[in-house]
C-alpha cells in the first residue's frame, strides 16, 4: 500500500464514535494538539496504513512512547502492544483498536517532547517503521481568568470539533456574567461534562481559590460545576465549610438524562449540550429515541391529549425541529442520522422520520 501509518496526539473523545459511523459516508476528521499541561490526559491516535497480510492475518508489533529531544530520556508510560487480525484483504486505513493514553506529570521536565511510535510488520520484510510528532509540555497552568476571543454559544457548540480545555473556565465565566450558564441545566451540563474530561484542571482551579483570586460571582460558579462533576476531593479545593455545605446539597440534586426516559423539553436541550461537549452519537441515538412520542398522533389528535401525554408529543415533534435545524449547521448530526438509517433493526417509523429530515436539509 502507499498510505503511511499516521500519528495524531489528541482531545478529542469522540474518535470510536466518528471513526466507525462515518465509514462510507464522509472522511473523519480528527483534532490534534501541541501543548500540553501537568496531568492533562491526551490519547494517540493510529491510523494503520502500511501493513502486510500473511496466510489471511496481519500481525504488527506497536510501541509507542514521549521522548525528550533534547535529552533523549523516555518517560515510563511506554506501551506496548501486538494487534492481531483475520484480513482477507487489504481495506485501507485501519484504527489502532485501543486509543493509548498519556499525560505529563509534575515531575516531568518541561520542553519539547516527542511522542514516538514504532510498528514492526511482523509479515514483512522491510524495516521497522518509526514516527515522531512534536509536542511541548509547560509546567504553568492556564489563566483561568482570560478573556474568552470568541463568541460563547459558537465556541459552545464547536467544542466537540477541536476540544480547547484551558479556555473552559473563562467561558464559564462569560456564561456567568451574562447570566446564560446558570439558567438551565443545560447550559452547566456542557461545562460539567468538558471539565469531566479535564480534571487537570482543578489543580489550578484549587491555587486561585486558596488565593482568593475568584469574585463572589465565580465562586458561586464554581461550586454549581465541582459539585455536579465527578472530582471528589472537593473538600480540598478550599471552600469555606458554609460554602461545602452548598456543593454537597447541589450534588445531590443532579442526574444525566442518559439514564432515564425524556420526559420533559429541558433535558432534550441537556442532550444537545452533552454532544457539543463529547460529540458522541450516544447522545444523539438518546434523542432520535423520543421521535416515538408523536408516532401515530396527528395535529388534531395532539391537541385533544391529557396534559402528560401531550408534553410528550410535543417532545417528540421538538425532536424533529432539532435535528433538522441543528443537522443544517453539525454535518455529525447528519453523519449519526444516516448510521441509524442504516442499522438492519431500524423501524419504518424512525427511517421515514429521519429520512425526511435529512430530505429537508439537502433541499435547502
Amino acid at each position: 500500500m502507499n498510505q503511511e501509518t499516521i500519528l495524531i496526539p489528541t482531545l478529542s473523545t469522540f474518535i470510536e464514535d466518528q471513526w466507525e459511523m462515518t465509514k462510507g459516508i464522509t472522511t473523519p476528521k480528527f483534532s490534534g494538539i501541541n501543548d500540553l499541561l501537568p496531568n492533562q490526559e491526551f490519547q494517540a491516535l493510529i491510523l494503520l496504513g502500511k501493513y502486510e497480510i500473511k496466510d489471511g492475518k496481519i500481525n504488527l508489533k506497536i510501541n509507542c512512547s514521549l521522548e525528550n529531544s533534547s535529552t533523549g530520556k523516555v518517560l515510563p508510560n511506554s506501551i506496548d502492544k501486538v494487534l492481531l487480525g483475520d484480513l482477507e484483504e487489504k481495506i485501507g486505513f485501519i484504527l489502532f483498536p485501543e486509543l493509548l493514553t498519556f499525560k505529563f506529570t509534575e515531575e516531568d521536565e518541561e520542553g519539547v517532547y516527542n511522542l514516538i511510535l514504532s510498528l514492526d510488520d511482523t509479515n514483512s520484510e522491510e524495516e521497522k517503521i518509526v514516527i515522531k510528532q512534536e509536542l511541548t509540555f509547560l509546567k504553568s497552568q492556564p489563566n483561568l481568568l482570560q478573556k474568552p476571543t470568541s463568541e460563547l454559544e459558537e465556541w459552545r457548540q464547536n467544542y466537540y470539533l477541536d476540544p480547547k480545555p484551558t479556555a473552559l473556565i473563562s467561558y464559564y465565566f462569560k456564561g456567568l456574567e451574562e447570566n446564560d450558564t446558570l439558567n438551565s441545566d443545560a447550559s452547566i451540563l456542557f461545562y460539567v461534562e468538558a471539565l469531566n474530561n479535564s480534571l487537570f484542571l482543578v489543580n489550578e482551579i484549587k491555587s486561585l481559590l486558596k488565593a482568593d483570586k475568584f469574585s463572589r460571582l465565580q465562586r458561586n460558579g464554581l461550586i454549581i460545576l465541582l459539585a455536579r462533576s465527578k472530582y471528589t476531593a472537593v473538600d480540598t479545593l478550599g471552600f469555606s465549610e458554609e460554602e461545602l455545605k452548598i456543593l454537597h446539597e447541589f450534588r445531590d440534586e443532579f442526574y444525566n438524562p442518559l439514564e432515564k426516559e425524556i420526559s420533559h423539553p429541558s433535558e432534550l436541550d441537556m442532550l444537545w449540550s452533552l454532544f457539543f461537549a463529547n460529540g458522541k452519537y450516544e447522545n444523539i441515538e438518546k434523542i432520535i429515541s423520543a421521535l416515538y412520542y408523536k408516532k401515530d398522533i396527528s395535529e388534531e389528535e395532539a391537541k385533544k391529549l391529557p396534559q402528560e401525554a401531550l408534553i410528550k408529543y410535543a417532545i417528540g415533534s421538538a425532536v424533529s425541529w432539532s435535528l433538522e435545524t441543528i443537522g443544517r449547521f453539525h454535518p455529525m448530526v447528519q453523519v449519526y442520522m444516516i448510521y441509524t438509517l442504516n442499522q438492519p433493526n431500524i423501524s419504518e417509523y424512525i427511517q421515514g422520520e429521519l429520512g425526511a429530515v435529512l430530505n429537508r436539509i439537502n433541499e435547502e
